[in-house]
């Protein structure tokens, strides 16, 4: 049941968010029309905290509209819009995923008493209230067994069924949706934060950081699904960057070791449609840290 949680995250997202962001993010089949963001006829800006772009081209199964929102494609607009309209796309997004889910029969039966987004952010609250500790257990038992317990202890029964619903349910599209989450994550210093969410950057990178340096986060992703553990490990390296490049990475979490394995992985699991850029941007992560040490 740990495992259950972890996807809200990240969410967060990979929040996540946490890596709880992380879970409320899958669109896939059901009732409804798709939020705009998914449709074949919207551009997704490159705005604050998206996901990396890279140059190569999407794999031959790869929808182009999917690619522009995972990746962040067609510069030149994005170069025309104002970082208050980069922020309210992002927004509106959001409300329009939320929007979209409330309308399925299988959210409705959890009787959650409030509207999905709400409920959301009484998840992220709790979540940030009481972050993981990502390092240190090989020096504090305590530490390991908090871990390991963490998620479960966190956020009560019925979220922990609600969450392994939309995972159940909502898979089709979690890479569009990671991507979104994953930018909304990182846009809180740009955009700013109502209520606290997005979360600080420190709470996010503690979930990722948890997710792939812990006994309890790595076990929680090795029971998931093979594209979704590559998905949230992905959105958990990049979050750690972001944070080690805003001299934020408090705990000194080296994400080196899992750059080229990972790439070989992501590259290898056809299921993903955006395997070759998902792959690309981690070899070019490794590269950024093999010229940084290198003349350190």
């Amino acid at each position: 049941m740990k495992g259950n949680k972890a996807l809200l995250l990240l969410v967060i997202a990979l929040i996540a968010g946490g890596l709880v962001i992380f879970y409320f993010h899958y669109f896939g089949k059901g009732n409804g029309e798709k939020p705009a963001f998914q449709q074949e006829s919207r551009v997704e800006p490159r705005g604050p905290g998206e996901a990396p772009s890279v140059t190569e081209e999407p794999t031959p199964e790869a929808p182009q509209e999917g690619l522009e929102v995972v990746l962040g494609k067609k510069e030149t607009e994005a170069q025309l819009m104002t970082r208050e309209d980069e922020c309210q796309r992002i927004n509106e997004e959001l409300k329009e995923f939320f929007s979209y889910m409330e309308k399925k029969d299988y959210i409705k039966e959890f009787e959650l008493g409030e509207d999905l987004f709400p409920h959301f952010s009484t998840l992220l609250s709790s979540l940030s209230s009481h972050p993981p500790v990502p390092a240190g257990e090989g020096f504090n038992y305590d530490i390991m067994i908090h871990n390991i317990y963490h998620l479960y202890r966190t956020l009560g029964l019925q979220d922990l069924k609600l969450i392994k619903t939309i995972v159940e349910h909502e898979a089709d599209a979690m890479e569009v949706n990671l991507a979104l989450f994953y930018r909304w994550l990182m846009s809180g210093d740009t955009c700013g934060r109502r209520e606290g969410l997005p979360p600080p950057i420190d709470i996010t990178y503690r979930y990722a950081g948890y997710l792939i340096n812990s006994i309890g986060g790595r076990a929680y992703l090795f029971r998931r699904e093979n594209r979704l553990r590559l998905l949230l490990t992905y959105y958990s390296v990049l979050v750690i960057h972001e944070a080690d490049k805003r001299k934020l990475n408090s705990f000194g979490i080296d994400i080196t070791p899992h750059l080229e394995p990972l790439a070989g992985e992501i590259e290898n699991c056809h299921m993903l449609y955006f395997r070759k850029e998902y792959a690309g941007r981690l070899i070019d992560l490794k590269n950024y840290y093999a010229k940084k040490r290198g003349t350190s």
